[in-house]
């Protein structure tokens, strides 16, 4: 098995556990594990796992500068990595988190929903399940982030019943699990038609 394989998978198992800077997770995987890594076989791994989208980065640990007042370099170190879960059950948490109040929270489920959205439009448009009539200029790259947006208002606009019911559909559309439920596609069409209209 390659030593590179291994090593992704000491980050995806170090990640299961929690969120870590880089500086923690290489300590973490030094400490459990007996490979030899080098600086930039270690940034390979996870700028890998960043270009699959099994992984990503959700904020900095400022704690590395050590109450230095003035800081005026960035340090890879100090970069917080966090596992991206595509599982029906983490979904449904991220999406609920949105509501929590909790800013950071907020900030954290977002930039995670995002991410997981880009992946599977990018998915859909690969595999060809993404009808071009239905996305027509909704999914410019630079809109995307816009559509996810629109699709959270229209949810959260919605009586509580029906908000719960969407919830579920997103959730369960957006997760690793194979449906035959087209909610992506069918709130794609949902969004064109309010666009066309002017709403």
């Amino acid at each position: 098995m390659p030593r590179n394989y291994k090593l992704k998978e000491a980050i995806l198992q170090a990640l299961d556990e929690k969120e870590l800077s880089r500086k923690e997770l290489l300590g973490y995987i030094m400490r459990n594990s007996k490979m030899n890594i080098s600086d930039k076989t270690f940034n390979e791994s996870l700028m890998n796992l960043l270009k699959e989208g099994k992984i990503c980065m959700i904020g900095y640990d400022f704690g590395i500068y050590h109450d230095v007042k003035r800081i005026q370099s960035i340090r890879p170190d100090g970069i917080i990595f966090s596992l991206v879960k595509t599982d029906f059950f983490e979904i449904e948490s991220l999406i609920k988190k949105l509501d929590s109040g909790n800013e950071d929270e907020v900030k954290t489920a977002s930039y995670k929903l995002r991410r997981i959205f880009r992946n599977k439009i990018k998915e859909m448009e690969e595999e060809g399940t993404l009808l071009k009539e239905n996305s027509g200029s909704l999914l410019r790259a630079d809109s995307v982030d816009t559509l996810f947006n629109r699709m959270i208002f229209y949810i959260d606009s919605q009586p509580e019943k029906q908000k719960k019911i969407l919830t579920t559909k997103l959730a369960w559309s957006l997760s690793d699990v194979e449906s035959e439920d087209n909610f992506l596609e069918d709130i794609l069409k949902y969004i064109k038609a309010q666009e066309i209209a002017g709403l």
